[in-house]
C-alpha cells in the first residue's frame, strides 16, 4: 500500500471515528464537568481523556486483537453468547440511542435555531433527519468514508468555532469550583467519562471499522494494527480538542451558573454569551451534525447484525432500510419515552462491553476461556441487578428490591457504582481454575489463525516467486 493513501484511509476513517463516537450528548456533560472544575480543569480533562476518550477507542481495538467481529471475541464466553448481545444491542439501538439522536437533533438543534415548531414540525423533521441517515447508511461498502469525507468535516468546523470563541473571547476568568484538589478533579472527571457508556459503543461499532480495513485491502494483522493505531491516534486528537475545548468553556462560567443548573442550558447559555443567536445557530448545526453521525453510524451497524443474523435472507439494504422506518416511528413519540426501556437494557449491557474490552486488550494474559466465561457471566449477573433498579426508577416495573440492594451494598466499590467489578475479578479467577482442573481446551482466537494463513500466503508466494 502506498503511503500516501494509507494515510488518506487513516484520516477519513479517524475522522469517522470521531464523529461516531460524538453524539450529543458528548456536547453537554463536557461543560458541566468544566463548571464542577473551575481552577482545577486542567486534572479534569486528564480524567475525561483516558476515560470518555481512550477508553472507548481500546474497545474497538479489543475487538480487532481477538478477531474481526463479535463472534470472534464472544465465542470464548459460548457459541450463542454474541447473538443475545446483539439482541439486546438492536433493543438499545431501536428504542434507545438513535431514537434519541432524532430527538435530540430536533429538540436541541432545529428548534435552537427557529423556536417552539408544533408537532407536524417535528414529524417532517425527523422525516428527513432518518431519510439522510439511510441514504448515508444504505450502502454499507462506503457509509464510514461518506461520515468521514463529507459530514465530519461540517461538525468539527462547527465545534471548533465555539471552542475557538471561548479562547479568544472567554465568558469570564477561570475560578472557584467545587473540586478542592487536582485529584478529586481528576476523579470527578474520569467517573463522568465512564458514565457516559462509550465503551460499550466502542464494542458495538467495531465490526464496522474493522470490515472498512478489510474492504481497503487491509487484511495482514500487520496493517490492521497499524490502521487500527492510525484511527485511534486521529479520533483520540480529535475528541480531545473537543472535549477540552468544551470543558474550558465550562470552567468559564463557575461564578455565572449555580451547580444545580440544567446542562443543556448551561451549554446554550454559554455559547449564547459568547456569539449571540449566531452562536447559537453553529451549536444547534453541531448538535444535529452529531446525532446525525451517530445515527448512520448505529443504522449500519444493526444492520449488518441483521443480515448476518438471517444468514443473508435480509439484505443489508432491506435491513438498514426496516430498522429506519422503527427508529423514525419511536423518535416521534418523544425523547422521554425511549429512555424508558433503553435505559434498563443499556445498564444490563454496559459492565460486560468493559470487562470484555480489557479482557480482548489483554488476551495474552488471559489462561483459559474459562476466565472469559466466569469474568463475562458473573458482570452480566451483577448488571441484571442493577438494571432491576433503573427498571423500577423508571416505571417499569413494580417490585420491592430492599433485600436485593442491601445485599449489593455490601460488596466493596458499590457505592461507587461498581458493584460488578470484585465480583468479575473472582469470576475470572474462579473460571481460569475450574478449566484448568477440568483440562478443557480454549477455542483459538480468530486474529491468530487469520494471520497464521496471511502467512503461510505469503510464505507461498515467496516460494513460488521467480527472480529476473
Amino acid at each position: 500500500m502506498k503511503m500516501k493513501q494509507r494515510m488518506k484511509d487513516v484520516v477519513v476513517v479517524g475522522f469517522a471515528m470521531f464523529a461516531i463516537f460524538f453524539g450529543s450528548g458528548n456536547l453537554i456533560f463536557p461543560p458541566y464537568i468544566g463548571l464542577q472544575s473551575g481552577a482545577q480543569i486542567f486534572p479534569a480533562i486528564i480524567g475525561l481523556a483516558l476515560s470518555g476518550i481512550l477508553f472507548p477507542m481500546l474497545a474497538v481495538a479489543s475487538v480487532g486483537n481477538v478477531g474481526n467481529t463479535l463472534e470472534d471475541m464472544m465465542k470464548h464466553v459460548t457459541p450463542w453468547w454474541h447473538r443475545l448481545f446483539m439482541a439486546l444491542g438492536i433493543l438499545i439501538v431501536c428504542f434507545g440511542t438513535v431514537p434519541r439522536c432524532g430527538g435530540v437533533a430536533f429538540e436541541a438543534g432545529f428548534e435552537g435555531i427557529f423556536g417552539k415548531i408544533p408537532v407536524a414540525g417535528r414529524v417532517a423533521f425527523l422525516f428527513v433527519f432518518f431519510a439522510v441517515a439511510y441514504y448515508f447508511a444504505m450502502n454499507k461498502s462506503n457509509v464510514i468514508d461518506k461520515i468521514g469525507n463529507y459530514l465530519t468535516p461540517v461538525l468539527l468546523i462547527t465545534l471548533l468555532i465555539v471552542i475557538v470563541l471561548a479562547i479568544v473571547n472567554p465568558v469570564d476568568s477561570i475560578h472557584g469550583g467545587v473540586m478542592s484538589s487536582p485529584g478529586e478533579s481528576f476523579i470527578n472527571a474520569f467517573k463522568t467519562g465512564y458514565n457516559t457508556g462509550d465503551i460499550g459503543t466502542g464494542i458495538l461499532v467495531a465490526g464496522l471499522f474493522i470490515e472498512t480495513f478489510r474492504q481497503k485491502g487491509y487484511r495482514e494483522k500487520v496493517e490492521t494494527r497499524r490502521m487500527m493505531f492510525g484511527i485511534i491516534a486521529t479520533g483520540f486528537i480529535l475528541l480531545f480538542i473537543i472535549y477540552a475545548g468544551l470543558a474550558y468553556l465550562g470552567a468559564q462560567g463557575t461564578s455565572i451558573y449555580r451547580l444545580d443548573v440544567d446542562t443543556t442550558f448551561l451549554l446554550t447559555s454559554l455559547v449564547k454569551r459568547l456569539a449571540g443567536y449566531g452562536g447559537l445557530v453553529v451549536l444547534s448545526l453541531a448538535v444535529i451534525f452529531a446525532t446525525l453521525t451517530t445515527a448512520i453510524g448505529m443504522i449500519a451497524t444493526v444492520g449488518e447484525w441483521i443480515e448476518d443474523w438471517s444468514r443473508g435472507k435480509l439484505p443489508y439494504t432491506k435491513a438498514a432500510l426496516m430498522l429506519t422506518v422503527i427508529m423514525f416511528l419511536v423518535s416521534s413519540s418523544g425523547v422521554a419515552n425511549v429512555l424508558i426501556i433503553s435505559g434498563p437494557l443499556f445498564t444490563l449491557l454496559f459492565p460486560m462491553c468493559v470487562v470484555m474490552t480489557f479482557l480482548g486488550l489483554f488476551r495474552k494474559f488471559v489462561p483459559n476461556d474459562g476466565a472469559w466465561k466466569g469474568a463475562v457471566i458473573v458482570s452480566f449477573v451483577m448488571a441484571f441487578f442493577d438494571a432491576l433498579n433503573v427498571a423500577k426508577a423508571s416505571g417499569l416495573i413494580r417490585m420491592n428490591l430492599d433485600v436485593m440492594n442491601r445485599f449489593l451494598g455490601m460488596i466493596p466499590f458499590a457505592s461507587s457504582g461498581f458493584a460488578w467489578l470484585i465480583p468479575s475479578v473472582a469470576g475470572f479467577v474462579i473460571g481460569a481454575v475450574i478449566y484448568k482442573i477440568l483440562g478443557k481446551e480454549s477455542l483459538p482466537y480468530a486474529a491468530d489463525e487469520k494471520a497464521g494463513e496471511c502467512a503461510t500466503s505469503a510464505e507461498y508466494r515467496d516460494d513460488t516467486s521467480v527472480e529476473f
